[in-house]
C-alpha cells in the first residue's frame, strides 16, 4: 500500500512540539506494517507575523523528512481570500473577524492539499491519502484495522475529538478521489450560521462519502506551549486502560509547558 501523508498550514508553529508524536503513532507505525509513506508539506509562510505572540523559525520545518513540498505566504493567499470574502464569508456568530479570516485561511490550505493529491496521483498513483494538521500532538497509535478498511471498503476516516456543529476537521484519511472533494470544499464554500466543523460534514453529505470515525484522539499545541484537548476531553470511544493513557500523557504535557520543560520534544 502506498499512502501520501500530508501535513497544511502554519507548519512551524508547534511541529517541532508534536512531530514526534506524529512520526511515532502514525507514520513509524504505518511503515513498520509495511506500508509506503511519502510526506506532502504546504507551507503558510507568515514571514515575521507573530502566531500565539511567538516568532516563528521557519527551519523548524526541516525536522520534517517530506518529499514534496509547497509553500505560499499568507500575505499573498489573504489577497485571495479577499477576493473570495469580498461579499463576505461568515460563519457561527461567535467568530470575530481574525477567527474568521483563520478559518479561511485554514480551508484555503486544505484546498492547497486537495489540488496536489490530486495532480500527483495522476504520476505517482497512492491508495490512500492522510491528512493531519501540524499543531496536532497525536495521543494513541493509529488502529491498523481503520487503515485496511479505508482502503478496501473506500471508507473516509476523520476522528471524534471535536465534532462540534459537524465533524472534527484537520485530520482525516480515506481515497484519493474522496479526500480531494473534501479538501477542496473551499471552491464551494459558502456562509452559514455553523462553525468550521460544518463544512466537513457538508462536504461528506453533499458528495455521499461513506464514513467512519477512527480511534485517535490529538491535543491541540499552540507557539507559547499553550496545550488544548478540545471537545470536552472525550475518551468514551477507546478503551479504559487507552484512555487513562491519554489523561495521563495529556496532564504530563500541560505541566511539562507551565513550566517551560520541553524535554517531550
Amino acid at each position: 500500500m502506498n499512502i501520501i501523508f500530508c501535513l497544511f498550514g502554519v507548519i512551524p508553529r508547534s511541529i517541532k512540539k508534536t512531530w514526534n508524536s506524529i512520526n511515532s503513532n502514525i507514520i513509524k507505525f504505518l511503515k513498520e506494517k509495511g506500508i509506503n509513506v511519502d510526506i506532502y508539506v504546504f507551507n503558510l509562510n507568515v514571514e515575521n507575523k507573530l502566531v500565539d505572540n511567538t516568532l516563528l523559525n521557519q527551519n523548524d520545518i526541516k525536522i520534517i523528512p517530506y518529499t514534496y513540498f509547497e509553500e505560499e505566504k499568507q500575505s499573498d493567499v489573504d489577497k485571495i481570500i479577499e477576493q473570495k470574502c469580498i461579499y463576505g464569508c461568515k460563519f457561527r456568530r461567535d467568530y470575530n473577524d481574525n477567527t474568521t479570516k483563520n478559518a479561511m485561511r485554514q480551508l484555503y490550505s486544505e484546498y492547497r492539499v486537495g489540488k496536489f493529491i490530486e495532480q500527483i496521483n495522476n504520476i505517482k498513483k497512492y491508495d490512500l491519502a492522510f491528512v493531519c494538521g501540524p499543531d496536532y500532538y497525536i495521543s494513541n497509535k493509529i488502529n491498523i484495522n481503520d487503515i485496511l478498511d479505508s482502503n478496501n471498503n473506500n471508507i473516509l476516516y476523520t476522528t471524534q475529538v471535536n465534532n462540534a456543529d459537524g465533524i472534527t476537521n484537520g485530520f482525516y484519511f480515506g481515497k484519493i478521489p474522496d479526500m480531494v472533494k473534501l479538501l477542496k470544499r473551499y471552491d464551494d464554500f459558502e456562509s452559514s450560521n455553523k462553525d468550521y466543523e460544518y463544512t466537513v460534514l457538508k462536504a461528506i453529505k453533499n458528495h455521499n462519502i461513506r464514513h467512519k470515525f477512527c480511534n485517535i484522539i490529538f491535543f491541540k499545541i499552540r507557539a507559547n506551549c499553550n496545550i488544548d484537548w478540545q471537545g470536552g476531553r472525550k475518551t468514551d470511544f477507546i478503551s479504559k486502560n487507552d484512555a487513562k493513557n491519554v489523561k495521563t500523557e495529556y496532564s504530563m504535557l500541560k505541566k511539562k509547558c507551565n513550566t517551560l520543560d520541553y524535554s517531550f520534544l
